[in-house]
């Protein structure tokens, strides 16, 4: 089902080749960003169920939008499953190793590596494989055709904060939550929940695990979340600075939240 579209009337004052296209995968649906520099030219969310998820993504592919040549085409993988790994430990003929520490690939996936361009990381997570012979076969012509793991946008745009903040990003299931502080990574583990109580249990553990402060603790939300959510509300219970990340591109009427990892994608690139 295509619960959002949209077309910007500037799409065709320029050619394809000069655009950015960015693709997420999520558990409950796709999406797409086409972007010219700061400017969003193209749209699309759709939400689709468990056991329709393949078909529909092959459908999601093939809309006439997509089918031109991009400057760029990126792949971002929403996954609660992801292993960071120092650059300078990391050795490629290890990453059964490496990723078993964090989580079990199934049968039906496969294990790619990002290497984080502005820490001295490399994320392992996996990416359905039928979903990637897509992904493969719908962009065979493009140049540059990259997969990225959900935490990159938010490891890319924050990791170069000089101050603490714990960096929250909610999905309908899960939240990947990041600690930075003087430009270093200082925790970053995704997390499963169902309900505002385990959201806020896990929030909180984080926090006394970490030995934060709450009162001088900044925690910035983004993705599926809202300052109306009571997720936020439970938050601010326990922790006084509490915000949500901030729109970038200050596009009027554009469903940021929704867009948040593909616009950090775009940015960073």
């Amino acid at each position: 089902m295509q619960d959002l579209i949209f077309v910007s009337e500037d799409y065709n004052k320029r050619k394809p080749k000069d655009y950015r296209l960015s693709i997420s995968i999520r558990r409950d649906g796709f999406s797409f960003l086409i972007m010219y520099k700061q400017q969003v030219l193209a749209y699309s969310y759709t939400t689709v169920s468990e056991e329709n998820r393949k078909t529909a993504f092959k459908s999601f592919l093939e809309q006439e939008i997509l089918q031109e040549k991009f400057a760029a085409v990126t792949f971002i993988i929403v996954t609660p499953k992801f292993t960071l790994v120092p650059k300078k430990m990391y050795d490629d003929s290890m990453w059964e190793l490496y990723s078993d520490l964090n989580f079990k690939k199934s049968d039906s996936e496969s294990v790619i590596s990002y290497e984080s361009e502005n820490s001295d990381v490399v994320v392992l997570f996996p990416i359905e494989t039928d979903f990637w012979a897509l992904c493969r076969t719908a962009f065979k012509e493009q140049h540059v055709v990259s997969y990225v793991p959900q935490v990159a946008p938010l490891l890319e745009k924050n990791i170069k904060t000089r101050q603490e903040k714990l960096c929250i990003s909610v999905e309908s299931s899960f939240f990947t939550a990041m600690l930075v502080k003087g430009k270093k990574l200082m925790f970053c583990n995704s997390f499963e929940f169902s309900n505002v109580n385990d959201f806020l249990f896990y929030v909180m553990n984080i926090v006394e695990q970490l030995h934060l402060d709450p009162q001088s603790l900044q925690i910035e939300l983004s993705g599926k979340i809202s300052g109306k959510s009571s997720y936020f509300s439970a938050i601010q219970m326990f922790v006084k600075n509490v915000s949500m990340v901030e729109n970038d591109l200050k596009t009027k009427n554009f469903p940021f939240s929704l867009f948040y990892n593909h616009c950090n994608i775009a940015l960073c690139e």
